[in-house]
């Protein structure tokens, strides 16, 4: 006989939450989710009502159930997707694609940054620079700076993101085990702005697990691509995963065990770890921990790179002329 749902007792339970020691049915399930997206927002003060949210839309699951959860949470809020296209081939399109299918079942206004057409290069040129398969670093580098800069444009002081629960603690357990203490620090679930041109930046979905982001996506019939990142290595991703899956096999609470221990660690942190100094990018504006900020020296690397191509290519045609020129001397 099928369990029965936990909290309504009147539905099949599809969903079994093992760390919680509960089981669901769809309906009980996305509720449950959009309860604990409120519960996250007020316990850590990450907006205001009045305030307007823009939401970071990659057109990813984990994106998608951010918006339509807070959709759900706040039905009174205001919100903005802002979503950045990095000009990947295939792979963006079908970004732009899912993330303008979502906003307009959502009725939420729509805010595109377009890389190759406002900067002349898209994510795909790195491949010529010394990057070439490590094309994430520079990607995330940018995304950062442009999400702060759509966010600015539309008028949005509060940004929030869909780093999910694996999220967070993956990227803190690598951070901890290389000793970046600086770093951990900014991993919390508020991260105030540098700068009056940055957002406050927030993290709704942090005591989501992943799998839940797209369960919850999928029963919600959301828009959300179904195909990777041509550049996405994985390597550090896939790592972290398997560690956590590994922790958590004969303890499910795991994640958010090490979460709350990890959040009353915080303020240890914040007294005792010193931060880099922090000066002003003489090119951007925004703070940065050298003369010239990590976003600007990463387009100039790109734009130099496919200035020397096009050179390259005006001159080939002259100097294969040339060659044939004396070869006829010759």
């Amino acid at each position: 006989m099928p369990a029965i749902c936990r909290r309504c007792r009147s539905k099949p339970a599809e969903v079994r939450l093992p760390y919680a020691r509960m089981s669901l049915c769809p309906d009980c399930f996305r509720r449950y989710f959009e309860d604990r997206i409120r519960r996250t927002v007020e316990e850590f003060k990450m907006f205001k009502s009045q305030d307007t949210v823009g939401v970071a839309v990659s057109g990813g699951k984990d994106s998608a159930a951010l918006l339509h959860g807070l959709r759900q949470a706040f039905p009174g809020l205001k919100l903005v997707a802002l979503h950045v296209d990095l000009g990947i081939k295939k792979y963006s399109e079908h970004c732009l694609e899912k993330v303008r299918a979502l906003t307009r079942g959502l009725e939420v206004e729509l805010h595109v940054f377009d890389l190759k057409r406002e900067l002349g290069f898209s994510i795909d040129d790195f491949r010529l620079t010394p990057y070439r398969r490590k094309i994430c670093a520079p990607c995330g580098t940018i995304k950062r700076h442009l999400f702060d800069e759509l966010a600015r444009e539309a008028g949005v002081k509060v940004l929030a993101t869909g780093h999910n629960l694996d999220d967070v603690v993956g990227t803190m357990l690598t951070t901890f085990l290389a000793g970046d203490w600086s770093q951990l620090v900014r991993l919390k679930p508020v991260l105030p702005p540098l700068s009056p041109l940055q957002t406050r930046k927030v993290k709704p979905l942090l005591r989501s697990p992943e799998w839940e982001d797209l369960l919850y996506a999928a029963y919600s019939d959301l828009p959300f691509r179904d195909i990777g990142c041509p550049h996405a290595g994985g390597t550090r991703v896939r790592r972290n995963q398997e560690l956590l899956e590994a922790l958590s096999r004969r303890n499910p609470a795991f994640r958010h065990q090490t979460l709350n221990n990890f959040l009353r660690l915080i303020p240890i942190l914040e007294k005792h770890v010193d931060q880099p100094p922090l000066t002003t990018c003489r090119r951007c504006g925004y703070p940065s921990s050298a003369e010239v900020c990590a976003y600007c020296r990463r387009v100039e690397l790109v734009k130099n790179t496919l200035e020397k191509r096009r050179q390259r290519s005006k001159l080939n045609p002259l100097l294969r002329g040339i060659n044939r020129d004396q070869a006829n001397d010759i």
